[in-house]
């Protein structure tokens, strides 16, 4: 019996391992038989009256959908993994150390960076309008690129 006849686990579309709405219930199915896909929790508590009592919110997390255990390192040059810790513990933003330093090195190397194109810019005598459209340029670039390496530390240490 060739390959192509073979019943299928799913379907024949190519399946993410990442994101809500790509997981279906673990049972093998094939083409035809259908699977049953999980809800959302906003759908199960949806489904439940107008305000669903609040007792009932465990529930509605075991059955609903589940969000993945996996997420990617939290620095935007790094493609590694980050696993959600089996036991108790505090989960990894990144996968190793290496690469939280970098995190925040590139992060104060923008920082700083943007002090001195925003002083450059505040200066007296302004600059021409060829450097100053430059300098604009380059802080735009600069706050895009920190959109990606937000702050890290809990709120009660900020100040």
């Amino acid at each position: 019996m060739g390959a192509a006849s073979q019943p299928t686990q799913g379907t024949d579309q190519p399946q993410s391992t990442r994101g809500p709405t790509t997981r279906t219930t673990p049972e093998p199915r094939s083409r035809s038989s259908g699977g049953r896909v999980r809800p959302s929790y906003s759908v199960l508590r949806t489904r439940r009256v107008e305000n669903p009592p609040l007792d009932t919110v465990a529930e509605d997390l075991q059955a609903c959908l589940q969000p993945p255990a996996i997420a990617t390192c939290m620095n935007p040059d790094c493609s590694q993994e980050c696993r959600w810790p089996k036991g108790r513990g505090r989960p990894p933003l990144f996968h190793d150390r290496l690469c939280h330093e970098k995190y925040h090195l590139i992060r104060m190397r923008l920082l700083a960076e943007l002090v001195d194109i925003d002083s450059a810019l505040n200066r007296e005598p302004p600059p021409a309008s060829d450097e100053r459209i430059y300098l604009e340029n380059q802080g735009a670039r600069r706050r895009w690129l920190l959109l990606r390496y937000p702050d890290l530390a809990p709120e009660d240490r900020k100040e």
